[in-house]
């Protein structure tokens, strides 16, 4: 329990300093991509549930994107279920929203748009950074 509070703790102020976002008990922090000339692409960003219930992420679209897969590495999940309190991290070639049917080139530098959709919270838009490393 104590190795929780401390990574919620850790996670918070980056989450506040970067390019952060909240709906109602989700805090989705610095949200990114690495660049891609294919037509596929990895986002990533941490989450956290400072609710006292288990909320999930459900789906992911993007107006650049035909499709958004939620990944465990490899496996295609249904859902990223978000416990209370327990930071929630992605990465690349691990837990990430996986973008399929790419419409164009991801440059490094850019934004682009793509929304969240969790089963209780609801749905929220936020911005993507393109960057070959978080926080770039």
């Amino acid at each position: 329990m104590k190795r929780r509070i401390f990574l919620a703790l850790m996670l918070l102020p980056t989450m506040a300093q970067a390019h952060s976002s909240k709906l109602g008990n989700i805090a989705i922090g610095h949200s990114w991509s690495l660049p891609s000339t294919t037509a596929e692409a990895q986002v990533m960003m941490p989450l956290l549930n400072s609710g006292e219930t288990s909320d999930s992420l459900i789906a992911a679209s993007s107006p650049i994107a035909t499709s958004i897969e939620l990944r465990d590495a490899d496996q295609v999940e249904t859902e990223f279920v978000l416990d209370p309190h327990k930071p929630f991290p992605m990465r690349a070639a691990a837990r990430h929203l996986h973008l399929l049917g790419l419409k164009q080139a991801l440059i490094q530098g850019a934004l682009f748009p793509l929304t969240l959709k969790f089963k209780t919270a609801g749905e929220i838009q936020i911005q993507i950074h393109i960057a070959n490393k978080p926080g770039e």
